[in-house]
């Protein structure tokens, strides 16, 4: 493979040349061949890149199994066994020479790619494979010649778990990590030395126990002195801001708000003070600004004083908490010496970002340059940031990477993500707005199939949750319809996060009503617009998106022709029933349920979530049906569609199931021969139901 010979590294190319290559249009108008289902089911490599922070060095992990479509044919395994020997290869970036440190073969790897990293720009750290059940697995530190290889730290009982959090590179001789020994729950903060492996612990996390029930971390800060400055807790429907007094070494209530309640919470420092995500607040904690969409401030934490606003998109979170409750997908990116932000990136349209620093803008913007037509994410780069490794994907790219030279002008191709993929035969999403019968706007990614077919065929595709977000990314599943001559439509339904405070309120306890009513309104787009045929139309999803599914096929049989109900909730008493002691998930999230889709223990929920059962309603569907899951399901048991088959039999309604027995709650992303069984029934049912 590449990375075991560096010559490819004395390939550059000047960034004009690439900058005519990718301007040719790659994409055949005809004669689309159909892609294999193989090619969608088949896991590609993974890498990873870090630079070092003078930019003299990089480091580069890579599984060393040939990047190459075969399928793990055992359902025991979601992929090829060699898939985790990953070997770890240093590359000096000024003469090209290449270094192995873990060849990835037997016992000789890495854990996985990334679990390694920098200390200083003469030193590293990485994590050997540590198998099973392991007595003394450990992290080395080494020099670039080799010497000096010490354990930094080790695993297994009594050890806890260490992570590292802050680099002092003004300070070579040591970093920071946590570390939970002292108490399983909480991690403490420690100074490390890189030579020796001895530790000072200069902060103890905060005291939990006054905190009644489950409590997780959403985000913590730090000083770029290692000390910590705060950290925000989800309790239940508590959001807690934590902040560390250093000089009576304490940890304080800063501030506190409730899930759907105006907030606000820190993502990065910038000058001293907090950058912070959400509404506008006085230091009485009384609300200024009560923000639909979070704002971005500097906030003197300090005297509890927000500054002026500096940035919100009057459309989408940049950042921080949708509603105060759930994951915005904004996030910041920080300077690697000074650990202060330098912008936030986020999803709206497309990928934005927004730049505080302006010489990082303008490296960023002439490498986005080379490549106009695709989201672009800086992974690593050197201090100054003129040596980078940048990765682009888009929805018909499913990802690449490349090092780029700005001193030099020059960039190379290092690692492209399921190469077997014919870029040419994907079909490009774009992301529109449609309006609902509300006056609602609904954003969604509309792939448009570049098959040319005798009928519009027509999917919708709701995404999971339901309060996420639909990825603007590359989508096999979206992408397997598409080449199938199908189009397809995924909305940000509402209840959908990233689209502010109104956006999300909007959807609680409404499955199957207006959130159902925003997907028929999307039908009626694509009709509208002569994407679809109307009685061309199927709607198919996973999780929620496989309870919105039997919500059509059940609430407006007359849409669909046929429907594909993955791993779907068809029975809201059965998900809802004592969900906060099942937790289906980690930690604390199992308040928020409650308020956005019901509770049983409240009469009036209670009716609704009857109401609102699919399973209930099976004798009304006019179509097809799908039934897909995977029998090791803990998030959605299979009793769901269980007893959606027992009534569908009884009712005589044409249907067809796959059950996986090792498969646990996915459809597209199980194991490599599970979502190939999956997509070919998938296939098979579209052909027989939508298509004839």
């Amino acid at each position: 493979t590449w990375l075991l010979d560096n010559s490819n590294l004395t390939s550059f190319t000047s960034l004009f040349l690439i900058t005519s290559i990718l301007s040719v249009d790659a994409f055949a108008k005809d004669g689309v061949d159909t892609i294999p289902l193989e090619h969608f089911s088949c896991r590609s490599n993974r890498s990873s890149f870090q630079i070092s922070p003078d930019g003299k060095h990089m480091l580069i992990a890579n599984m060393i199994k040939d990047n190459e479509c075969d399928i793990e044919q055992n359902y025991d395994r979601p992929e090829e066994e060699e898939m985790g020997n990953v070997g770890l290869i240093l590359i000096n970036l000024d003469t090209q020479e290449s270094k192995s440190i873990s060849r990835g073969v037997g016992s000789d790897r890495i854990n996985n790619t990334s679990s390694f990293g920098w200390l200083n720009n003469n030193r590293i750290w990485y994590v050997p494979f540590i198998p099973q059940g392991k007595k003394g697995a450990a992290a080395f530190a080494v020099n670039l010649d080799g010497s000096r290889r010490t354990t930094l730290w080790k695993y297994g009982a009594g050890e806890g778990f260490t992570s590292p959090y802050e680099m002092d590179y003004s300070d070579p001789n040591h970093i920071y990590v946590t570390n939970n020994k002292r108490r399983a729950g909480v991690s403490d903060y420690y100074k490390l030395n890189v030579y020796t492996g001895s530790s000072k612990r200069i902060a103890t996390g905060p005291d939990l126990s006054r905190l009644n029930g489950g409590v997780s971390l959403l985000g913590r800060l730090n000083h770029s002195n290692g000390q910590p400055l705060g950290m925000v807790l989800d309790n239940g429907l508590k959001r807690i801001i934590l902040e560390y007094k250093q000089d009576s070494k304490e940890w304080e209530e800063h501030f506190t708000f409730d899930c759907q309640e105006p907030g606000f919470i820190p993502i990065g420092i910038y000058k001293g003070k907090m950058v912070v995500a959400g509404s506008k607040f006085a230091s009485d904690g009384s609300i200024i600004e009560n923000n639909d969409t979070n704002g971005i401030y500097l906030y003197d934490y300090k005297n509890r004083k927000f500054g002026n606003l500096l940035f919100k998109d009057p459309e989408f979170d940049a950042a921080g908490l949708t509603g105060g409750c759930r994951p915005a997908q904004g996030n910041v990116f920080t300077d690697v010496m000074s650990n202060e932000t330098d912008g936030i990136a986020y999803w709206g349209m497309g990928y934005e970002r927004v730049f505080f620093d302006k010489e990082y803008e303008a490296n960023y913007m002439a490498v986005k340059s080379v490549f106009p037509d695709h989201n672009l994410s800086v992974t690593t780069s050197s201090a100054d940031r003129t040596r980078m490794v940048v990765q682009i994907w888009d929805t018909d790219e499913p990802g690449e990477y490349f090092y780029v030279d700005l001193n030099k002008g020059e960039v190379i191709s290092l690692f492209k993500s399921k190469p077997w993929l014919d870029r040419s035969k994907l079909s490009k999403g774009q992301k529109i707005w449609y309006t609902a019968r509300d006056g609602l706007k609904i954003p969604a990614v509309f792939t448009q199939t570049k098959i040319k077919t005798d009928r519009n065929y027509f999917v919708i595709l709701p995404h999971g949750g339901p309060n996420t977000r639909q990825w603007i990314g590359f989508d096999g599943w979206a992408q397997f319809f598409a080449s199938r001559g199908i189009s397809v439509l995924q909305p940000d339904f509402r209840g959908s996060t990233g689209l502010g405070y109104s956006h999300y309120m909007l959807g609680n306890k409404q499955w199957g009503k207006t959130m159902q009513d925003d997907l028929s309104d999307g039908v009626k787009w694509a009709i509208d617009n002569g994407y679809a045929d109307a009685d061309r139309v199927c709607i198919a999803g996973a999780s929620y998106g496989g309870y919105a599914t039997m919500a059509g096929m059940t609430f407006t049989p007359e849409l669909y022709r046929c429907g594909i109900n993955g791993v779907g909730v068809t029975d809201q008493m059965l998900i809802l029933e004592n969900f906060a002691q099942k937790r289906s998930r980690n930690q604390s999230w199992d308040k928020e349920p409650l308020l956005e889709w019901g509770d049983l223990y409240n009469e009036e929920d209670y009716a609704y979530a009857k109401a609102s059962s699919p399973v209930n309603f099976v004798k009304d569907i006019e179509g097809a049906v799908l039934v897909l899951h995977g029998s090791n399901d803990r998030v959605v048991e299979p009793r769901h569609a269980e007893d959606l088959i027992a009534q569908l039999k009884k009712d005589d309604i044409e249907y067809m199931d796959m059950f996986q027995a090792k498969a646990g709650h996915c459809i597209d992303t199980c194991g490599e021969r599970a979502s190939l069984e999956y997509m070919g029934i998938q296939e098979e049912f579209l052909d027989k139901y939508l298509k004839n």
